[in-house]
């Protein structure tokens, strides 16, 4: 069987989003909700933190928005079989009409496909608290998209200027970081609980890196060389771990224990 063709994936993705239909407006209703309480709570100072001697409400919200994104971004792959429910479903992902390679695409990009559902929430929340402070007549009240495209600008201006070896390291982590959870969304069959059992496995791996090269960091490398040295590294692991997830996907059984080897 060829390995990709449009139609086929077409079609396969018209019944994925129809079948995963109800997991996307639960995924969309939780974020709408969890976003209104939590911009709820800090604009209407029932949370107030106080930083620098000064609150800054919507600034917080900013934030809390972004490392949602920042950590969705990171786990969205351990997600890919999140919406699927017991071996029913899984013996019917193994009956479609479409490739193996098909297959996987489709369910990696189920975390793509939940970003406009979580910025419509984001969205819907932020015109919430607008109209709920509006109506309770708070003053200083606005919403938090503006605050939040500035603190952007603001990190992407401070990253531009800094080191360009020191940011290669760094996107090349967070891909190995995504990659990893791609992977363990393969390697564990609880695909409830595999962003957990995964974060464990990296805390595990951080030890391990540390203990490692720790010593050699501090060696004759210059801070520019290290950087790309790890680099490299972390970049192919990355591509070795997709790889793999890729074929544990092709190995699962419907019916297995705790890992699909």
């Amino acid at each position: 069987m060829i390995q990709f063709n449009c139609n086929r994936f077409g079609k396969l993705a018209k019944w994925s989003l129809a079948n995963d239909r109800s997991y996307f407006v639960r995924c969309f209703m939780q974020v709408l909700v969890v976003l209104t309480l939590i911009f709820l709570a800090f604009t209407t100072n029932f949370f107030k933190f106080t930083v620098n001697g000064s609150t800054n409400p919507y600034q917080q919200c900013a934030i809390v928005v972004a490392l949602l994104v920042f950590i969705d971004i990171i786990i969205g792959p351990s997600l890919m079989f999140q919406s699927m429910k017991g071996k029913h479903d899984r013996q019917t992902l193994q009956m479609l009409p479409a490739s193996n390679f098909e297959k996987y695409i489709m369910r990696y990009a189920t975390w793509m496909l939940l970003i406009p559902l979580y910025l419509a929430g984001f969205f819907g929340a932020d015109l919430i608290q607008y109209l709920v402070n509006v109506v309770g007549g708070n003053d200083q009240v606005m919403f938090v998209t503006p605050k939040l495209i500035t603190s952007l600008g603001v990190v992407a201006h401070k990253m531009s200027v800094g080191s360009r070896s020191f940011m290669m390291l760094f996107f090349v982590t967070l891909f190995w970081l995504h990659s990893v959870y791609a992977l363990g969304a393969t390697f564990f069959r609880s695909h409830k609980y595999a962003a957990i059992f995964t974060t464990f496995v990296i805390i595990v791996i951080g030890m391990l890196d540390v203990w490692l090269f720790v010593g050699d960091l501090n060696g004759p490398l210059t801070v520019s060389s290290a950087d790309k040295y790890m680099a490299v590294i972390y970049g192919l692991w990355a591509i070795v771990n997709l790889w793999l997830s890729y074929r544990l996907f092709c190995r699962t059984q419907v019916i297995g224990r705790f890992v699909n080897l």
